[in-house]
Formats: C-alpha cells, sequence, structure tokens
C-alpha cells in the first residue's frame, strides 16, 4: 500500500514537473497532439497531397502517420526518459529509503497519462470523420505489451546510465535508427520483401502496424507474430526487471 501511494504521488509530481511555471500547465498536453494533427494534416494533405494506396484504411496521410506515430511516441519517450531517471533523482537513492525501481515506473505511468489524452483526441477525430470501428479495442491487446516491452528496456537503460554515462547518447542513436526500420511513416506492404525477414526481428512492427490497424479498422497482423511479440516483450520485462534489481544495491556508492 505504501509503495502504491508512493508511486502515484511520484506520478503526479512528473506531471506537474513537466509544465511547472508554464501559464498553461497541463493543457499544453491537448494542445501539442492537437497541433501536431493540424499541422501533419495541412502539410501531407493539401501541400504534399500525398496519397495512400486503397488498403490503408483513410485518404488521408496525416491520420495513417498519427496512428502510427502514437505508440511509438509512446516507446520511444518512456525509454529515453526512463534512462535518466535515476541519476536525476540521485537524492531519493542516496538520502532516502525507497525501492529505487519505482523511479522508472512512474516515468512510465506518466507518460501513459499523456498517450491516452493524445490517443482520445484522435478517437474523437476518428468519430467525427466517421472512422470508427469497433476493431479500436484490439488497442487493448497491443497497449500492454508496448508498454512491458519499454518498461523493460527501460530499467536495463536506467541501470546501465548509473554506471556508463554514455548510455543515453547511444540510446538516442538507436532510437532514430530503429524508428526507421519501424513502419511509422510508411506501410509494412511498402518493404521490398528480400528485406521484410529484417523488420520481423524488431517487435514495434507487430505493434506499431497493430495499433494502427486497429484505429483504422485493417487486417491485424498474424496471431503467431502476435504471440511472438508478447512473449519476446514479457521475457525483455522480466530481464530487465532482475537486471535492474541485480545493479541498484551498487547506486547509492555510484552516485
Amino acid at each position: 500500500m505504501a509503495n502504491r501511494n508512493l508511486l502515484k504521488n511520484l506520478v503526479l509530481r512528473d506531471l506537474k514537473h513537466r509544465y511547472v511555471g508554464s501559464m498553461g500547465g497541463f493543457l499544453w498536453s491537448v494542445i501539442h497532439p492537437l497541433v501536431l494533427l493540424v499541422s501533419y494534416t495541412f502539410v501531407f494533405s493539401v501541400v504534399l497531397r500525398q496519397k495512400l494506396g486503397p488498403g490503408s484504411g483513410t485518404d488521408s496521410f496525416a491520420i495513417f502517420l498519427f496512428c502510427g506515430l502514437l505508440p511509438w511516441l509512446l516507446f520511444s519517450d518512456t525509454i529515453l526518459r526512463n534512462c535518466s531517471v535515476v541519476t536525476d533523482n540521485a537524492p531519493l537513492i542516496t538520502k532516502t529509503v525507497i525501492p529505487a525501481e519505482i523511479l522508472p515506473v512512474a516515468i512510465t505511468l506518466s507518460n501513459l497519462v499523456h498517450h491516452m489524452i493524445w490517443l482520445s483526441i484522435l478517437l474523437a477525430f476518428l468519430v467525427g470523420s466517421y472512422r470508427l470501428h469497433l476493431s479500436v479495442l484490439w488497442i487493448l491487446l497491443y497497449m500492454p505489451i508496448l508498454l512491458m516491452l519499454a518498461q523493460g528496456i527501460g530499467w536495463i537503460a536506467a541501470g546501465l546510465h548509473v554506471f556508463v554515462r554514455d548510455t543515453m547518447q547511444a540510446l538516442q542513436l538507436l532510437v532514430i535508427l530503429w524508428m526507421w526500420f519501424t513502419p511509422v511513416f510508411y506501410s509494412i506492404e511498402t518493404v521490398p520483401q528480400e528485406f521484410r525477414f529484417l523488420f520481423q526481428l524488431n517487435p514495434m512492427v507487430v505493434i506499431v502496424t497493430g495499433y494502427r490497424n486497429s484505429l483504422l479498422n485493417l487486417n491485424q497482423p498474424d496471431m503467431l507474430q502476435i504471440a511472438l511479440v508478447l512473449g519476446s516483450s514479457l521475457a525483455i520485462f522480466v530481464i530487465g526487471a532482475l537486471f535492474f534489481r541485480q545493479a541498484k544495491p551498487a547506486f547509492p556508492d555510484v552516485l
């Protein structure tokens, strides 16, 4: 119970800290996705007149992009912010007795709150354009898988960063490369067949594709692929938790 209250307070602290000193406060978490959605719609639909194939589920490239961008932003922001959370909160580790693994979890839950706000705005937009279908319920499967994968990597990155401060720079480069090998800005169907096997090694391919297909009422990835990604995400989650638990006794000495 004490840890639950501590986690709640840490999440609230992070949410408040993001907008401390700003006049708009939490309203910025609504303004940001609205500006992105409007700007994407104008650039890709009006200026570039980007076209999509008949099987894309929408004639708006901006909507297509935004549906894939949402899960990717949750994933990338979570692992990047998890990476530095222990070093950023060194006094809590060295001067108080708290379970250190709760710090990355608080960041993940804080990001999830923002993700739900962004997702709600997108769903409202889809409802207004008559594009929303019951297939959106598939997100309830992909979201936990995404969170497990991100938290597992986040724990590993957070533990490493305490001892090797170059971890953040390396992770930022990895995230950039990872994004381009994930179908955020394009459909997996556009990838040449001879390179598809490389993308099958990336769990975010199934998650981002499934997320987008859920929102646009398209065919879901193969159930075997989903099962493999679920298993790999769970394995990374467990490995991350064990790694962080083994590393945390040394944190006070290093910090």
